[in-house]
């Protein structure tokens, strides 16, 4: 298993008094978290406290997804500010379950935690600008680059009365 680019020994530490804080500058050009997670630039910083509970990570980073357009289908870039605000426990059997903590090795992989958080930064409908025009229903052309030369269909039979009611409103 390939090793994660944001996996921190912090074994000095833990061997350090309570309070120690050291800053950590982040500047990744590209860094792929998992097969569906590659963020694009990470920038930022946080700072690692040693607790009597263990290492408590804080600070803010930046970066970026390609994510498609609900809308059109189009790939656009989403803007993500991450909050980094997370106890790892030490040593591990202190920790509750399903809480984190820092391995026996000293490591920390901050991986998981960017990753989840950078996904939880990302709006629910993304859309690449907030006038998207979508897909044509009919023939799949976007319509951001223009109108297709689909012809519009004769209203269902069952409809047509419905059409006749919306027609007088105009009227009106």
């Amino acid at each position: 298993m390939k090793m994660s680019r944001l996996r921190f020994n912090f074994g000095f530490l833990l061997e350090a008094d309570f309070g120690t804080i050291r800053l950590i500058e982040l500047d990744y050009p590209t860094i792929k978290l998992s097969e569906d997670v590659t963020l694009t630039p990470l920038t930022g910083s946080f700072t690692a406290t040693r607790t009597t509970e263990g290492i408590y990570i804080q600070g803010q980073l930046q970066s970026a997804l390609s994510m498609e357009c609900v809308r059109c289908l189009e790939e656009t870039i989403v803007p993500v500010d991450i909050s980094l605000d997370e106890l790892f426990y030490y040593p591990p059997h202190n920790a509750p379950p399903g809480e984190p903590f820092v391995g026996e090795d000293g490591m920390i992989d901050l991986g998981p935690l960017v990753r989840e958080l950078s996904l939880l930064g990302v709006p629910i409908k993304v859309l690449c600008r907030p006038d998207c025009l979508g897909l044509c229903q009919e023939c799949g052309a976007n319509l951001n680059y223009g109108d297709c030369d689909c012809v519009e269909e004769e209203i269902d039979p069952r409809l047509a009365t419905l059409q006749q009611l919306l027609n007088q409103e105009e009227r009106r």
